[in-house]
């Protein structure tokens, strides 16, 4: 279970509130699980755990290396544009791909390498899960469910309202497809439409572990993965 998510005994002291004291759980490759829990029960600060961007005061986090965490401002320049967005997040599928041609035609010159048999193997099973060959058209389907189909791809990001900032940052994630992908109230800036599509693209977008941390309601009525209910220490 080498791209499970894995929390064993949390605990996490801010001030003087001890907000998390001796979490535990897994999330397995293809486990949807939400975290639900009012206004200050620890949903934030576990997700930061989880993604490393925190350190617990006692306990231990397992994470894939391929981890995505949704920020809450997507880590490019104001300048930038969304095809910069996007590039950036079809650029590991794209690597894949060109890596696999390399290797490809190497091998047609050395058909009996066993290491670049080998690497040739590992770069295919690596494609595969990420579903490279069909990135750009995943790329599309996602930008139309999250309602940013229709943007120009040089438009810049300063341009763009917080919202749609917002969703185009939850959009490459799902984009990219990492191992395990936290969200932190992700439907923040989408209507109940979009968010019955997040709903779909979390169900189809890849079979890493998602963890999504909410109050919404909709995350109450229509997640179909497992809940985890934090409440106030």
């Amino acid at each position: 279970m080498s791209d499970a998510l894995l929390a064993r005994d949390l605990v996490r002291t801010l001030g003087a509130r001890r907000v998390l004291d001796g979490l535990s759980f897994t999330a397995a490759p293809g486990e949807r699980i939400g975290l639900i829990g009012e206004n200050g029960a620890g949903k934030t600060t576990l997700l930061r755990l989880l993604a490393g961007v925190d350190r617990p005061d006692a306990g231990t986090v397992t994470r894939p290396a391929d981890l995505g965490f949704l920020h809450q401002e997507l880590p490019f320049d104001a300048r930038a544009s969304i095809a910069d967005v996007l590039a950036d997040a079809l650029r590991e599928a794209r690597a894949d791909l060109a890596e696999l041609d390399r290797l490809g035609q190497a091998l047609a010159a050395d058909p009996g390498d066993a290491a670049l048999l080998a690497a040739y193997g590992a770069r295919l099973e690596q494609a595969q899960e990420r579903d490279s060959w069909d990135a750009d058209r995943r790329a599309g389907i996602v930008l139309d469910r999250l309602g940013l189909g229709g943007l120009p791809h040089s438009r810049a990001l300063a341009s763009l309202s917080g919202g749609m900032r917002g969703r185009l940052a939850l959009a490459a994630l799902l984009i990219r497809r990492p191992a395990a992908l936290l969200l932190d109230e992700p439907t923040n800036h989408l209507s109940p439409r979009l968010s019955d599509e997040l709903e779909e693209a979390l169900g189809a977008e890849g079979p890493g572990a998602v963890v999504v941390a909410s109050h919404d309601r909709w995350l109450r009525s229509r997640w179909q993965g497992r809940h985890l209910r934090l409440s106030p220490a």
